[in-house]
């Protein structure tokens, strides 16, 4: 039976304005302007964990802000590489724009326990729950900063924030004056392009971003069975518009589209044999921010859709596509109480939309919606100028239906895979200022990772490896991973050394894991014997260790020297089937490095990671097993010349130890060198 789930969001939506009306509140900003709270506090400010601005030191969350200026003495022009500078975090690149982010230590392909968002809307793709680093519509020169949070944060964030957030912030089109455009060119024949135009007043702003990028793909050899699918040249293409209206001066109202378009070579997540894919995407969103009597009341609103075509051997090389739709409508009320208490209520309402279609040999039209309820709320409480406590808790209602016709004899004894999870995630994290120079944050998370579509509801029957009839299907019976993580943070600043000392520590423990297909036997379905592979619950896992970081400037040099251990642990079960145990380095070491002096940059970033060991399948993915690879070095630099006030030249390179680096059983990364001119007017 099926309800009328729109008239329910509604609902519950009235429900949140009504709840508003109950507390008056100090009047607050009812929009950011990062540039000026950054000048007057002398550090980045971030919204995203209680909505309200804080210094990046006050957030309740172990959070490293990389900024724009960072990102540019990077010399990357790949959100993913850029990440690869903080501690902590992982990258995994499995080709010339493929890449996997992990978080200490829990390291996967498809990588679901992180949730990625673009100015607060989710970019992270519900499929097989990761994210498509190559297909993010955003212009790497329209980027003030990405906030990187780690650690279990589902009851801040949203479901998936189960290992950690990275949240992609642009410049404002009210409030920053960004027109900027860019051009390089480099080896494997590389070609990109990217502008951003703003224009604003006092009636809003708007912003339009474009670029694209083509290449090809990286010469190193693959194995036999790799071979027998095409490398595809990588590109990427992409349009953004972002505008704020002023309709009075309490009254805000915004609106954003976006389309994307990228081909890259990688390695599925689930059979770990080597594909390409190609992902098209596009998004609409809306949404307002009312400085009301009873607090600032945000609506966002937005609707992705998501359309992905894959290309693999145990396909037999015929393409099948997914397509997913996602909208989301939040509603929030932000208010205080007195001068030390701010509270945040929030209602969420998210509707997917799941269809497969493929190299199937028994006609079916498997199509899955899934509505998920929740509610949130967050108490920030400054005890006194020192000292302050962060409480949140968020419960989620999730319900899958199959609503498309599935062949006869498939494992769900209901005959489809409508089920229901409940679910409650909760933080809780305290920051005390004890001096000028030392800080303290310790907290508590419990974070919750959904199955994703295809693990909960999935079923496809084809021809695996050419010739072996095959069903590969969803468990509706799944149980949501939970994670549960504790950690302890101090900071101090270093005035002799002109640097800030971070020490992190952290443990986590995951129960209910989550494997992707695992063999099932052999079961009839319409009197023919299929070879059957099905999502299961595997067991549980412990990690523990920390971060280690001195950064600082001073007369035009800057550094940053880190070291991160993640020791991980599995139960049997989930060391051969996921083996998270082995799948990031115990340990790895960065140093960056760099001069301004005159017109002229300098910059160099160095890192040494320890052996790991990733799943990997020889035989086209008939079985797979953990590969050993040797720990590498790595570096990668930027020397930038800056020929006026408007016009950047910068030769940038990565991978620069070596022709080619062996980073993973994947195919090797080859030496990456481009030469980037950059306006801004």
């Amino acid at each position: 039976m099926r309800t009328n789930h729109y008239c329910t969001s509604y609902f519950l939506a009235g429900l949140i304005s009504a709840a508003a009306l109950v507390a008056p509140c100090d009047a607050q900003a009812q929009t950011v302007d990062y540039g000026s709270l950054q000048s007057l506090f002398g550090e980045p400010i971030t919204t995203s964990a209680t909505g309200t601005p804080q210094k990046a030191s006050d957030a309740p969350a172990n959070m490293t802000i990389i900024t724009a200026d960072e990102i540019r003495q990077s010399g990357s022009r790949n959100i993913a590489q850029i990440l690869s500078r903080v501690p902590g975090l992982d990258v995994l690149q499995e080709g010339f724009n493929s890449f996997t982010v992990g978080v200490r230590g829990y390291q996967q392909l498809y990588q679901p326990r992180l949730l990625v968002l673009l100015d607060g809307r989710q970019v992270f793709i519900d499929d097989y729950s990761r994210t498509i680093w190559d297909n993010i519509p955003v212009n790497i020169d329209d980027i003030r900063q990405i906030e990187v949070v780690k650690g279990a944060s589902s009851a801040l964030f949203g479901s998936n924030a189960a290992g950690g957030v990275i949240n992609i912030v642009t410049y404002s089109p009210v409030y920053d004056k960004n027109n900027v455009a860019s051009a390089s060119l480099g080896t494997q024949q590389s070609l990109s392009e990217d502008a951003t135009i703003t224009e604003n007043g006092s009636w809003g702003g708007t912003k339009f971003s474009a670029g694209g990028l083509n290449a090809q793909e990286f010469g190193t050899p693959r194995l036999p069975f790799d071979d027998q699918i095409p490398s595809f040249d990588p590109q990427h293409q992409y349009f953004v518009n972002s505008s704020v209206f002023q309709l009075t001066p309490n009254l805000h109202a915004n609106t954003e589209a976006t389309y994307s378009n990228s081909t890259s070579n990688s390695i599925d997540g689930i059979t770990y044999v080597a594909g390409a894919q190609k992902t098209t995407t596009w998004s609409a969103r809306a949404g307002f921010d009312w400085q009301s009597p009873y607090g600032l009341i945000t609506s966002n609103n937005y609707y992705n859709h998501s359309f992905v075509n894959f290309f693999e051997f145990n396909n037999g090389g015929v393409p099948y596509g997914i397509t997913v739709g996602l909208l989301v409508s939040q509603l929030q009320d932000q208010f205080k109480i007195g001068t030390d208490h701010t509270f945040r209520v929030e209602l969420e309402y998210r509707h997917k939309n799941f269809t497969n279609t493929g190299a199937e040999v028994v006609p079916q039209t498997p199509e899955l919606s899934e509505n998920n309820y929740a509610v949130s709320g967050t108490w920030l409480w400054q005890v006194n100028d020192k000292l302050s406590w962060t409480n949140a808790m968020r419960v989620d209602h999730e319900q899958m239906d199959q609503i498309g016709t599935l062949a006869p004899g498939v494992f769900s004894t209901s005959a489809d895979y409508s089920h229901v999870n409940n679910t409650w995630s909760a933080n809780s994290d305290i920051v005390y200022k004890a001096t000028d120079s030392d800080s303290f944050r310790a907290g508590y998370g419990r974070g919750i990772q959904l199955p994703s579509l295809i693990q909960s509801g999935f079923d496809q029957i084809f021809i695996f490896d050419g010739f072996l009839p095959a069903d590969a299907e969803g468990n509706p019976h799944l149980k949501p991973t939970i994670v549960q993580d504790l950690g302890v943070d101090y900071d101090r600043k270093l005035a002799s050394l002109y640097s800030t000392l971070k020490l992190s520590t952290f443990y986590e423990y995951n129960q209910d894991i989550v494997a992707g297909l695992q063999a099932l036997g052999i079961q009839t379905i319409l009197g023919n014997p299929y070879f059957s592979f099905i999502s299961q619950n595997v067991g549980s896992s412990y990690g523990w260790g920390g971060e280690v970081q001195l950064k600082g400037s001073h007369g035009g040099f800057r550094w940053d020297a880190s070291y991160s251990l993640a020791r991980v642990v599995d139960q049997p079960f989930v060391a051969s089937t996921v083996d998270y145990q082995g799948s990031a380095p115990e340990h790895h070491f960065r140093l960056l490095f760099g001069y301004t002096t005159g017109p002229w940059d300098f910059d160099a970033n160095g890192q040494y990671v320890t052996p790991d060991k990733i799943l990997r399948s020889v035989d086209g993915g008939v079985t797979s097993s953990p590969i050993s690879t040797s720990g590498y070095e790595s570096l990668s630099g930027r020397i930038g010349y800056k020929v006026n006030d408007h016009i950047t030249l910068a030769l940038s390179g990565a991978n620069l130890a070596q022709t080619t680096t062996h980073e993973s059983p994947y195919p090797a990364v080859e030496r990456q060198v481009f030469l980037n001119l950059t306006g801004k007017f």
